[in-house]
C-alpha cells in the first residue's frame, strides 16, 4: 500500500526497513525490563505500527519537498530532517503522554495494561530516533542518482490535475 502512494520502491524500502527495526529495538526493550511477548504488548506492536510508517514517510516527502526546491541532496537532507524534527517530536510525545496513566493503574488492570502501553512508547521512541538518524542516511544512499524523481509526478495522487484535486 505504500508503494501505490509513494510511487517509488526506494522510499517504500526505506520504510520497510524502518518499522521492523523501531518493534525490534520496543521488543529488546521490552525483555530488558522483564515483559514477555504477550496478547497485550502485541496489540501495543500492532497499535503503533501505523503510527511507525507516517514517521518515516513525512521525513521522506519532506525531504523530496526540499529536492523539487532545487536544493542539492545532501542539504535537502539536512533541511528537511531539520523541518520535521520538532512537529515529529511533539507528536511522539503526545502519543505517549497518553499512555502515562497506565502506570498508576493497580492490580490486574496495571498487569494487563503496562506493557502495552510499554511497547507503544518505546516503538514510536525507537521510530523517533530512526526517523533522525537511518531514515536520512538511507536516503542519501538509496535516493543517489534519483534527485529528478522529486519533480515528477509519480503516485496516483500527484498525477490527478489540480482542478479535480480542487473538487475533492
Amino acid at each position: 500500500m505504500i508503494l501505490i502512494f509513494l510511487g517509488d520502491w526506494r522510499p517504500t524500502v526505506i520504510i520497510a526497513v524502518s518499522i521492523p527495526l523501531s518493534i525490534f529495538v520496543s521488543v529488546i526493550l521490552l525483555s530488558a525490563l522483564g515483559q514477555t511477548i504477550n496478547i497485550m504488548t502485541l496489540g501495543g506492536l500492532a497499535l503503533a505500527v501505523g503510527i511507525l510508517v507516517d514517521d518515516a514517510t513525512v521525513e521522506i516527502e519532506n525531504i523530496e519537498r526540499n529536492l523539487a526546491m532545487g536544493k542539492e541532496m545532501k542539504q535537502a537532507i539536512l533541511d528537511g530532517a531539520q523541518q520535521v524534527a520538532v512537529p515529529a517530536f511533539v507528536s511522539t510525545l503526545c502519543i505517549c503522554i497518553v499512555f502515562v496513566p497506565m502506570f498508576f493503574l493497580t492490580g490486574v488492570a496495571k498487569y494487563l495494561f503496562v506493557p502495552l502501553a510499554e511497547a507503544v512508547s518505546f516503538a514510536m521512541l525507537a521510530s523517533y530516533l530512526l526517523s533522525r538518524t537511518l531514515i536520512p542516511t538511507m536516503v542519501m544512499f538509496i535516493m543517489r542518482g534519483h534527485e529528478h524523481r522529486a519533480l515528477e509526478p509519480t503516485n496516483v495522487f500527484r498525477k490527478i490535475p489540480a482542478q479535480i484535486r480542487a473538487l475533492v
